[in-house]
């Protein structure tokens, strides 16, 4: 009976120490144009996507910078789907620098559709274009996380020829002044958003890959990492209580 009771105690000590460890935070994003060949003056969509959501509470908040070429394309109006608010020009779009902070009217673990930006190709466009959302930080209430970018190429059949752009430079990109250092739109909107959950923060972190929409970087080691030394040292805490429960019996029974 006594042991049975030693290993009880050890159970409930073990999952009390790693009851506060959260799991990391991984999801898919992806940039989806309704057609990704197009004339001039021509208009169409891109969906900015989220999916395979895994995360104890769900995601609430969204901030990124959206980049495409502005000779060549015309950004006629963005809106929110499926409970996220509409990226709006002076709170929560800034389209000098690209920026977005926008946040959810719930937690969402669903795969869905987050906002939806329409383009018209210009005139002048040229024929090799991208839109792409990088810098992209997502927060389930806990601890932002951050992933590089996410892209959908867009062809002007009858643009000006110019290189295939490289999604992973800002060379074929003409976004104003996207190099800009000043991220406080995107940070205040995530932070303000936090401040609102009262729950224990954890390193978060994306780790699926967009295929063909946006090379998203692989992560969670370190949070793994981490969770293994969790539990290395809860076994040892539980190790070195049972042997002091040992030593108090054998003193109780001398």
């Amino acid at each position: 009976m006594k042991k049975i009771v030693k290993l009880a105690l050890v159970l409930c000590m073990t999952i009390f120490i790693m009851g506060n460890v959260y799991a990391a935070l991984s999801c898919h994003v992806s940039v989806e144009a309704s057609k990704t060949e197009v004339s001039k003056n021509e208009e169409f969509t891109v969906d900015f996507n989220i999916s395979d959501i895994q995360s104890q509470r769900g995601i609430i908040s969204i901030g990124a910078t959206l980049e495409y070429d502005k000779d060549s394309l015309e950004l006629v109006t963005m809106e929110g789907k499926n409970g996220w608010e509409t990226p709006a020009e002076g709170s929560s779009y800034n389209p000098s620098k690209g920026k977005i902070a926008i946040t959810r009217n719930g937690l969402g673990k669903d795969d869905e559709t987050v906002f939806t930006a329409t383009f018209k190709a210009k005139e002048t466009s040229k024929k090799n274009l991208i839109v792409t959302l990088k810098d992209i930080t997502v927060a389930d209430g806990t601890s932002p996380a951050k992933i590089e970018r996410a892209y959908q190429n867009i062809t002007v059949k009858d643009g000006t020829s110019n290189p295939v752009p490289n999604p992973g430079t800002d060379e074929d990109t003409n976004t104003g002044n996207n190099t800009d250092t000043d991220t406080n739109l995107v940070e205040n909107k995530v932070t303000n958003n936090n401040k609102n959950t009262n729950k224990d923060t954890t390193t978060n972190t994306l780790n699926k890959n967009s295929a063909n929409k946006g090379n998203l970087p692989k992560a969670g080691e370190t949070t793994a990492m981490i969770f293994v030394v969790l539990i290395v040292l809860a076994v040892l805490v539980a190790g070195i209580f049972l042997i002091k429960i040992k030593i108090i019996d054998k003193k109780l029974d001398k």
